[in-house]
């Protein structure tokens, strides 16, 4: 049978903040309040804490086996240690299983991801992931199929400022890819073409600072994996698959974000 995951939020550690020293004020013993003292100079500040870490979800397929019987998809979760924007195999911290229903019923199930940007339910952004049987089977997963919805959410932002470009990629065919940009504070232009089938390259009119930039996407739920590379300071590489080294066309709204910290 389907399995679904329950609802929840996965946060991030918070930042820490600075801590502060206080001198504490000497009361005379006298059935008189005396004179205040002079002020004491201020402590020293303490060490600023360790930066936030995003949070990270990647999708791929669970063949038929031990964890799904009739196949369906693993979900891993993890921090973003390296801040490469991939979420490696040694930062995976948890994984859960989405499982197709039983054969006869010709149902499968599916799971979609999609940045969630900061509000009532993640303050700092992270990401929505939705599950759910396609019964329609049309190997997306629409809105009345969605059954349940979690939440994976990044730490407290503190003074870990960033400027970002924010947009929904789709393709078509043989088309080169087009996008609907949400937000651009990097103040940057990309233009997207089509290199092969399932891959394609964001080329950049104004460089950016790839040490200090992270790459964010989401998995449609018509393919099974997408990675993203920053190859240089005016290029991007994007390769979406459906199935193991099986690139593909053809898909909407991919949520695609570039994060500069400053």
């Amino acid at each position: 049978m389907f399995n679904t995951l329950s609802p929840m939020k996965k946060h991030l550690p918070l930042k820490f903040t600075s801590l502060f020293l206080f001198l504490l004020t000497l009361i005379a013993c006298s059935s008189e309040d005396g004179t205040n003292g002079l002020d004491g100079r201020d402590g020293i500040d303490g060490l600023d804490g360790e930066n936030g870490l995003n949070s990270l979800v990647n999708t791929a397929v669970e063949d038929p086996g031990t964890n799904c019987a009739n196949g369906g998809f693993r979900l891993d979760f993890g921090l973003d240690i390296n801040s490469n924007g991939t979420l490696e195999a040694s930062e995976v911290t948890s994984s859960q299983y989405v499982c197709n229903t039983e054969s006869s019923t010709g149902l499968s199930s599916l799971v979609s991801t999609a940045i969630e940007l900061p509000g009532e339910n993640c303050s700092n952004g992270g990401y929505k992931l939705d599950v759910g049987i396609d019964n329609n089977s049309n190997g997306i997963l629409d809105i009345n199929e969605v059954t349940t919805s979690e939440y994976l959410c990044n730490g407290e932002a503190g003074d870990f400022s960033y400027q970002s470009y924010t947009s929904l990629i789709s393709q078509s065919g043989t088309n080169d890819p087009t996008e609907q940009v949400l937000e651009n504070n990097i103040n940057i232009t990309i233009t997207w073409t089509r290199e092969a089938q399932g891959i394609y390259t964001g080329t950049l009119d104004s460089p950016i600072d790839i040490s200090k930039t992270v790459i964010f996407f989401s998995t449609p739920t018509t393919h099974t994996s997408v990675r993203g590379t920053l190859e240089s300071t005016t290029e991007i590489r994007l390769e979406l698959q459906n199935g193991i080294n099986a690139f593909a066309d053809n898909f909407d709204n991919l949520s695609f974000e570039l994060r500069e910290y400053e």
